[in-house]
């Protein structure tokens, strides 16, 4: 298929929380306008400012009950297809979800229509986190496996994801194409670092906060002198902020909220840690090589250890080992010459999250199908 046959994407993400996917998102739009394709965006309120004729953005109410957003987002889609149909477009047009979504695709087909779904989540994640209900997990994995076949394609954000949904869906025409991330790659920075040790992330139970809040507690009974930074923000603030007080951390770990100038806090850090329990990739690790931060991560089974190729770009501990977890913060903070070289040279290795080689393999997949 060649792309003049598609001339209309629409790009479907009803999701109203804030993260990585928003920025690969517009990166897209802009790439797919370059490239003289009609786009509808069917999403929540986002800071998207495109003024383009070939582009239409229809903007989601916000309910305070979820399930009512998840309807709302639905029925904007199907009439998106109808609309579509009725001018005979419907073979011309795609659905992109950046999001799993099964009723997107059950629409999607209804109305004859191609539909790629991007899978940004490590797909047994649920299994892992104690925190997540197992019998809700199972039931959304049955599903992935049910309605994954009925979509044209699957796109996985890393290998490990790739390996993963194959081995459970059995299917062929899933491929991984790393986040369109990076406009360029840093040169190398010199500023002097302060004694930081830097998240950024949504604070969930998925990310590993309090692992790390419990080895950075053992970190200053040990007399290093460190403060923990911590950006974002989640369902889990309070329950931060909580731990903070009752631990005596409040001098030590500073909490702040989302913000676009993150370069300040990495290239001010020492350390970043993610401690993740799962991950479909983690764009923060790309961020973090990209300042020269010398950068530790979990062995969560898809992601951030193939960003730092598996050791020789920075450090992995033990997922949920606080012990292995502080270890590693002391043999980066002893061994600190040797944590930059690590730095540098997953520096080196980011052209393979750079913008427009990543969105051109967006556009073979539409090509292929």
């Amino acid at each position: 298929m060649k792309n003049e046959n598609y001339k209309h994407i629409i790009f479907f993400y009803p999701s109203f929380e804030k993260g990585g996917v928003e920025k690969i998102l517009i990166t897209l739009i802009k790439f797919f306008l370059k490239k003289k394709f009609k786009l509808t965006l069917i999403s929540s309120k986002i800071n998207i400012k495109i003024d383009d004729k070939n582009f239409n953005h229809h903007l989601l109410k916000k309910h305070k009950n979820r399930l009512h957003s998840i309807y709302g987002a639905m029925i904007a889609l199907k009439e998106k297809l109808k609309e579509q149909k009725k001018k005979n477009l419907n073979k011309n047009t795609i659905v992109f979800s950046l999001q799993s979504n099964s009723a997107a695709i059950i629409i999607s087909k209804l109305f004859n229509t191609k539909i790629i779904i991007r899978n940004s989540e490590y797909i047994l994640g649920g299994l892992i986190s104690k925190d997540e209900n197992i019998i809700k997990t199972l039931f959304t994995l049955f599903q992935k496996i049910i309605f994954y076949n009925l979509c044209n394609y699957i796109i996985a954000n890393s290998k490990g994801s790739e390996l993963i949904l194959k081995r459970i869906l059995f299917l062929k025409k899933i491929k991984y194409i790393y986040n369109p991330y990076l406009k360029k790659v840093n040169k190398i920075n010199n500023l002097k670092r302060k004694n930081n040790i830097l998240f950024v992330g949504r604070f969930v139970r998925q990310k590993g906060i309090f692992f790390l809040l419990k080895a950075f507690k053992l970190l200053k009974i040990k007399n290093y002198n460190y403060k923990l930074i911590l950006v974002g923000d989640g369902p889990d603030k309070k329950e931060i902020k909580k731990f903070i007080e009752l631990n005596d951390l409040k001098k030590n770990v500073k909490i702040i909220n989302w913000t676009k100038n993150l370069s300040k806090y990495y290239l001010s850090s020492k350390i970043f840690v993610l401690p993740s329990l799962y991950e479909g990739l983690g764009n923060v690790v790309i961020e973090s090589l990209n300042f020269f931060t010398p950068t530790l991560v979990s062995n969560c089974k898809s992601g951030p250890s193939e960003i730092i190729l598996n050791g020789k770009a920075g450090y992995i501990f033990k997922k949920k080992s606080i012990i292995d977890l502080l270890r590693n913060i002391i043999i980066i903070d002893k061994n600190y010459d040797q944590a930059k070289k690590k730095a540098v040279f997953g520096n080196k290795s980011l052209n393979r999250f750079l913008i427009n080689s990543q969105c051109e393999k967006y556009l073979k997949i539409l090509n292929k199908i």
